[in-house]
C-alpha cells in the first residue's frame, strides 16, 4: 500500500466521521454491514477474515451477536489493526490484501469492504481472497459506485486546487461497483450482485463540513499540508454562504454501493 494511504488512516478518526455521516445522514436507511450479514447468512460458527477491517466495527458487531467462531481483523494500518485487536475475542494481523499471511484455503468466509479500490491490483487481492478461502466458502466485497458523493468532492476539489493541490494528487479509484462484478466473474465464476443506491442529504451546514473535512486525505489534501486549515475555512465559508442563498433547502449527493458476494468452486 502507498505512504499515502497509511497516513490517510494513521488516524481512525476521518473513517469514524465518514462512517457515522452515512448513517446519520443518509436518504434512505444505510447499513452496507447488515447487507453483507443478510448475503451471508451465517451460522455463527465460521472462520471469518475481515480484509480492510477499518475500525473493526463489523467485527465488534458480530461479536455482539454471538458469533462463535474465530475472527480476523487484516488492515495495513497499524491504528486498524489495534482496533481490531481491542474487540473481545477478534485477533488483528496487519497486511496488504494482495499478500495475505495464512494458508490456502483457511477462512470459511472472507469480507472485504469499502477496501478493494484502495489496491493498486485489485485482481491480485480478489486471487488472494480466493486462495485463502476454502472451497465451498464465501468471499463478499463491497465497493462504491463511481460516482458516489461527487457534488462534495467537486467541492473539495475546487478548494484544493486554489491552493496548488491537483485532483491528480488524489490516489486514482482501481474499481467500482460497475467493474466489480465482472473483475469477480473472471475469478471465481458465477457472482450474486445486490445494488444499493442512495444519497447524503444535509440540511444545514455542520454535518457537511465535517464530511468534507473528513474525506480531504482521500482527496490528496494530507493531514500535514499547511494550507489545510486555508482550504477548511475558505470551504465551511463556501458551504455557509451555498446554505445562506437556498434557505430550506437541502444539499443532496449522490452515492450507492454493491454488495457482490461468490462461492469458492469445490
Amino acid at each position: 500500500m502507498s505512504s499515502r494511504l497509511d497516513a490517510e488512516y494513521a488516524d481512525p478518526t476521518p473513517l469514524r466521521v465518514r462512517i457515522d455521516t452515512h448513517e446519520r445522514y443518509s436518504e434512505k436507511p444505510h447499513d452496507p454491514g447488515g447487507e453483507v450479514l443478510t448475503a451471508l447468512a451465517l451460522s455463527g460458527g465460521e472462520y471469518l477474515a475481515d480484509v480492510g477491517c477499518g475500525d473493526a466495527r463489523f467485527l465488534a458487531r458480530l461479536v455482539a451477536y454471538g458469533h462463535r467462531g474465530p475472527l480476523l481483523g487484516i488492515d495495513t494500518s497499524p491504528a486498524m489493526v489495534a482496533a481490531a485487536q481491542a474487540v473481545p475475542g477478534v485477533r488483528g494481523v496487519r497486511a496488504d490484501a494482495r499478500h495475505i499471511p495464512f494458508d490456502d484455503n483457511t477462512f470459511d468466509v472472507l469480507t472485504a469492504r469499502h477496501m478493494l479500490y484502495h489496491v493498486p491490483d485489485p485482481a491480485a487481492a480478489l486471487h488472494e481472497f480466493r486462495r485463502t478461502t476454502k472451497p465451498g466458502g464465501t468471499v463478499a466485497v463491497v465497493v462504491n459506485h463511481a460516482e458516489t458523493c461527487p457534488h462534495i468532492s467537486e467541492l473539495v476539489d475546487a478548494h484544493a486546487a486554489s491552493y496548488g493541490i491537483e485532483p491528480g494528487a488524489a490516489p486514482p479509484r482501481t474499481v467500482d461497483s460497475e467493474t466489480l462484478p465482472r473483475l469477480m466473474s473472471d475469478i471465481f465464476g458465477s457472482v450474486h450482485v445486490q445494488r444499493c443506491d442512495n444519497a447524503l442529504v444535509f440540511d444545514n451546514p455542520a454535518p457537511l463540513i465535517r464530511f468534507a473535512e473528513a474525506i480531504f486525505g482521500c482527496r490528496g489534501i494530507e493531514r500535514d499540508h499547511p494550507d489545510r486549515d486555508a482550504i477548511l475555512a475558505d470551504l465551511s465559508a463556501d458551504v455557509e454562504d451555498w446554505f445562506g442563498h437556498h434557505r430550506g433547502r437541502t444539499w443532496r449527493d449522490p452515492k450507492g454501493y454493491v454488495v457482490a458476494t461468490a462461492l469458492v468452486a469445490e
